[in-house]
């Protein structure tokens, strides 16, 4: 990506006023056009995002939060039997220790039970019954099919619940119970300032008369991008009486399930870790793209069929340029798969490009601070399970305001102070995903 240079404007020093003068001799009244260019680009989406649909202030700057896995557990129901199952009989009892815990099997519920792939015949399933449970890892199975003697399920056997059997007159079953989870976030506290001297509020220029309200714009954007990149790229910690909120990418990088293959074991379910993929920009395809998305919307993850997809410039380009050499995005795998790509004006000011896969659905926005290391970073976010925390209580909203006039008594000079403390909320980190496309620059 082409470096960015803002027209060689001075930077301000900090505490300085002389440096924000910006040569205002050459803007004085004289004979010249008094139209200002300015540039505004989209520069915080996520938390436009974010201050519009998922706010949920908090009242207390340590917020937690809740979190309901049932979904997995009730969609999947599977685990992994680490005992011999060799000779399998109809009829017979044996006891089956599991490879983990799995504290919600109880006596009464049909399993099904995979042979290993490979023998004669290839894969198999025998059913069983869990007849009872003698502790989290280990239950009495009675089998009620038989395979063959060539399908014996073996060591390392997979199993999946799939239903439960009584006995006609037969009582109530036992009962097991799935705890909530919980978590944690901070609130971070985010401060700009905004100084001028009176003489240079009291002084009219060309362009903007009022140099005091161009100076206030400016802050009030460098203030609102500090806040997203903090959202974007900030890790939980508090030290030294500071506390720091934690960053969809952030969090993503510092506790995600790495991947870097296609095969089967990225269904693999991991309770409280996003999705992290970093692939090869060259081997980007749709297939590739495809199986990924398999594995983010799997139902199991509880997450929703929509994704907000934050993506660099250079990512975005990429997709629009893969497939056939024709259009990734476009005619070419259109006319191919069962696949949808439409462009539209977001409802927050935003360009959306909404891609419709069969799995699920990713709208694609620019996020212009992935730039430099972040270049090629593409994030997709669940919104359903994101929330951000201004601090709210006591009559008190902590959310972004103004002080005016913090200066010393004595000094001839304006200077106000934008204060936010609020934090993100990311609950069910499996539902989010961050993908890294090596070489897109």
């Amino acid at each position: 990506m082409a470096n960015y240079n803002s027209g060689q404007v001075k930077q301000a020093t900090p505490g300085s006023q002389t440096a924000l003068s910006l040569s205002q001799a050459s803007r004085r009244l004289y004979d010249f056009s008094d139209r200002i260019a300015e540039l505004n680009p989209e520069e915080s989406p996520f938390f436009v995002y974010l201050s519009k649909v998922a706010k949920v202030p908090t009242s207390d700057s340590q917020f937690r939060f809740l979190e309901d896995r049932t979904k997995m557990s009730y969609t999947d129901r599977s685990f992994v039997i680490s005992t011999d199952l060799a000779a399998v009989s109809l009829g017979s009892t044996v006891t089956a220790t599991l490879s983990a815990a799995q504290p919600w099997l109880v006596k009464g519920m049909v399993i099904s039970v995979q042979s290993d792939a490979g023998e004669s015949g290839g894969p198999n399933h025998a059913n069983a019954r869990i007849e009872a449970v003698n502790s989290s890892t280990s239950i009495d199975i009675k089998w009620i099919s038989n395979p063959g003697s060539d399908a014996d399920p073996g060591a390392s056997a997979k199993a999946q619940v799939i239903g439960t059997a009584f006995a006609e007159g037969s009582g109530s079953p036992d009962v097991f119970s799935q705890e909530l989870d919980h978590d944690f976030g901070y609130t971070q506290i985010f401060k700009t300032s905004c100084e001028m001297s009176n003489t240079a509020r009291a002084t009219v220029y060309r362009g903007h008369a009022d140099e005091w309200s161009r100076i206030w714009n400016l802050k009030l954007r460098e203030h609102k991008v500090d806040i997203e990149r903090a959202m974007l790229f900030g890790q939980r910690a508090s030290q030294g009486g500071i506390q720091y909120t934690e960053g969809i990418v952030g969090h993503i990088m510092a506790n995600g399930q790495a991947q870097t293959s296609q095969d089967s074991t990225q269904l693999a379910y991991n309770e409280g870790q996003a999705y992290l993929k970093t692939v090869a920009a060259s081997n980007l395809t749709y297939d590739v793209l495809l199986k990924d998305l398999e594995v983010i919307f799997d139902p199991a993850r509880g997450g929703s069929q929509t994704k907000l997809a934050l993506a660099s410039l250079p990512v975005i380009s990429l997709f629009n340029k893969l497939g056939d050499g024709v259009g990734f995005l476009g005619d070419t795998l259109s006319s191919k798969m069962p696949y949808q790509f439409q462009k539209s004006d977001g409802v927050f000011g935003h360009k959306i490009q909404k891609v419709e896969t069969i799995h699920g659905d990713i709208s694609m926005v620019r996020e212009p601070l992935f730039r430099g290391l972040s270049g090629e970073f593409m994030a997709l976010v669940d919104l359903d399970h994101v929330s951000y925390r201004p601090l709210v209580g006591n009559g008190i909203n902590r959310d972004t305001y103004i002080e005016t006039n913090v200066q010393a008594a004595d000094e001839d000079l304006r200077k106000d102070m934008i204060l936010t403390e609020a934090g993100l909320e990311i609950s069910l980190p499996e539902t989010h995903a961050l993908f890294n496309f090596e070489e897109a620059l």
